[in-house]
């Protein structure tokens, strides 16, 4: 009777640890991959798609988390914004997210659904005003129905809306008529990046006066083609470019 009891006991044991790792493989294999889209560069002088709204629904509304990191060098508009006028509007998602600045404050304006009354409503995040000609690396974290807005790596505005987020078929926009600047080293992820995963994207994509790489190009022919990039020449002893340099050098050897 004792050997028939101790039987059913390791058999049940066998029978739980089975279900346990099912179940947490089954989480595991079905838990979303993380994954990012590199925004390309351009000036903001005029709208510009930089991510189609198939990636848009995909990394930035396609989960609950998302991430926007860009760097922006804004210089003072030459058109002075009447009342009537729109304010500008440096990123956007149509319809779902709007980053508008000002002189002396921004906004991020996100379309909510309420789905007491259905309707959808717009809900305001006022933050600083986003300072001009100096590079800030503008982030937009995500998570549910927060929001935090940092220049570089400190937040400076946060907020749990009363509703989610619209979920609809739009593309990622920087720029407009009003904006003067350029942008640089754009990512978008489909999860929030946490304070020290920032921290490390501004590191190491700026110098320590946060401003991004830019590119320099050579047209003269370069006498080390046929060989290794040499060290401390224009590159680091291992023959790569440096990792934080203030211009990125674009030539046969780097």
């Amino acid at each position: 009777m004792e050997i028939t009891a101790a039987y059913y006991i390791g058999f049940i044991l066998i029978v739980v640890i089975v279900i346990y790792v099912v179940v947490v493989y089954s989480k595991h294999n079905n838990a979303p991959t993380k994954s990012s889209f590199t925004i390309p560069n351009g000036t903001l002088e005029e709208k510009k798609i930089v991510l189609d709204s198939n990636l848009v629904r995909n990394i930035l509304l396609g989960s609950a988390d998302s991430t926007i990191l860009v760097y922006v060098f804004l210089q003072p508009s030459d058109k002075t914004l009447r009342v009537d006028q729109m304010p500008n509007t440096l990123l956007q998602i149509p319809g779902v997210l709007q980053f508008n600045y000002g002189g002396t404050t921004s906004e991020l304006v996100v379309s909510t659904f309420n789905t007491a009354n259905r309707e959808t409503i717009e809900e305001r995040i006022e933050i600083p005003a986003i300072p001009t000609q100096k590079w800030i690396q503008l982030g937009i974290l995500r998570e549910g129905r927060r929001f935090d807005i940092l220049y570089n790596n400190k937040i400076i505005g946060s907020k749990r809306l009363a509703h989610m987020p619209i979920y609809a078929t739009a593309s990622l926009e920087m720029g407009g008529p009003q904006v003067r600047g350029t942008f640089r080293e754009g990512r978008v992820f489909n999860y929030r990046l946490s304070l020290k995963d920032i921290e490390k994207e501004l590191r190491d994509t700026s110098d320590t006066r946060h401003k991004p790489p830019t590119d320099i190009d050579f047209n003269i022919v370069n006498p080390f083609t046929m060989f290794t990039c040499p060290g401390g020449f224009f590159c680091g002893a291992d023959g790569r470019k440096p990792k934080n340099a203030l211009q990125e050098w674009q030539t046969p050897y780097a």
